[in-house]
C-alpha cells in the first residue's frame, strides 16, 4: 500500500512526553515548475516536534500535508493533495572543542505525490557531520550512505511510451551536504543548505535550500514566521530507455513555502 512508508518518520518524531517541544505550522505554498512556467498554489498543515533523551540523542521530526490547487494539470490525473515528512536522530560522537566536533546521525526523508509527478519517494540515510556552532553561526558538512527510492507517476510516462516497470529508480547511494545557520538579529536566523544524492555510477538528486525564520511572539504567543524556498533537481537518466523521449518533459521543481509555527 502506497501510504504504509508514512508511517515511518513517525517513529522519529519524538515520543509524547513532557520533554518533547510540539508545534503547529499552518502556511500556503507554491510550487514551481520552471520548465511548464507552472505555478501551483495550495494551502498546508502540518506537526513537528523535537526533544532530548537522557542520553543526550536529539531527535525531531515532521510531516505536512499540502492542499494543490492545481490548474495546469501536469499530471492529466492528479489528486490534489501531496505530502513532505522528515525525522532524525542525532548524537554527540567526538567533541574537538566547546565549539566544533563530530556527530552521528541517522535520517529519513520522504514526500508523495507532488504536482511534478513524484508519485513516492524516501530516502533512508546514516552517517557522521562535522560542525562548528557558536551564540551566532552554525556550520556543517555531512557524509551519509544509505537507501534512495524514487517513482514517478505513471501518467506522462505512459503518454511517452514507457511500461509500469521503468518508473522506479531504487539503490544503495551516497550523499553530501553543507548547512549553515546564522542568527541574524535578535528575532531573525537564517538556514542555507546545499545537498546532493549519488550512486556508484552518477548523482541522482541535488537540492537547494533557504529558510528565514522570524520571531512572531509580539503577535502570537510562542510563534515563528517561516519563508522557506526547496529547489530539487532530478536525474533522469537512470530511467531512459533507447529509442524514447525523457520519462518527464521537465526535471526539477521549487517549493516556496510562507508558514507560521505554534507551540501546543
Amino acid at each position: 500500500m502506497k501510504f504504509s512508508f508514512l508511517l515511518l518518520p513517525l517513529c522519529t518524531i519524538p515520543s509524547l512526553t513532557n520533554a518533547t517541544d510540539w508545534s503547529m505550522t499552518h502556511g500556503v505554498h507554491d510550487f514551481f515548475v520552471r520548465e511548464k512556467s507552472s505555478h501551483t498554489f495550495g494551502a498546508d498543515l502540518g506537526v513537528a516536534g523535537e526533544k532530548t533523551t537522557d542520553s543526550g540523542t536529539h531527535l525531531n521530526g515532521s510531516f505536512t500535508v499540502f492542499l494543490a490547487n492545481d490548474q495546469d494539470r501536469l499530471d492529466p490525473d492528479y489528486e490534489p493533495l501531496w505530502y513532505k515528512m522528515d525525522g532524525q536522530a542525532t548524537g554527540e560522537l567526538y567533541p574537538l572543542t566547546s565549539y566544533s566536533g563530530f556527530n552521528w546521525l541517522v535520517k529519513f526523508d520522504g514526500k508523495l505525490n507532488t504536482p511534478s509527478g513524484i508519485e513516492k519517494q524516501h530516502k533512508l540515510f546514516g552517517g557522521f557531520n562535522a560542525h562548528y556552532t557558536t551564540s551566532t553561526i552554525n556550520v556543517s558538512l555531512e557524509s551519509l550512505v544509505g537507501y534512495y527510492f524514487l517513482e514517478i507517476d505513471d501518467d506522462v510516462p505512459l503518454l511517452r511510451g514507457y511500461d509500469l516497470g521503468d518508473l522506479q529508480n531504487k539503490t544503495t547511494a551516497y550523499s553530501v551536504m553543507a548547512d549553515s545557520k546564522i542568527r541574524v538579529n535578535s528575532k531573525m536566523n537564517a538556514y542555507v543548505r546545499i545537498q546532493q544524492y549519488r550512486d556508484d555510477n552518477q548523482w541522482l538528486e541535488n537540492q537547494y535550500e533557504l529558510i528565514l525564520n522570524h520571531d512572531a511572539t509580539q503577535w502570537i504567543q510562542s510563534s515563528t514566521l517561516t519563508l522557506s524556498a526547496e529547489h530539487t533537481k532530478y536525474n533522469l537518466n537512470p530511467y531512459q530507455r533507447t529509442g524514447l523521449m525523457p520519462i518527464l518533459p521537465w526535471n526539477s521543481d521549487t517549493l516556496v513555502r510562507l508558514y507560521l509555527s505554534v507551540a501546543i
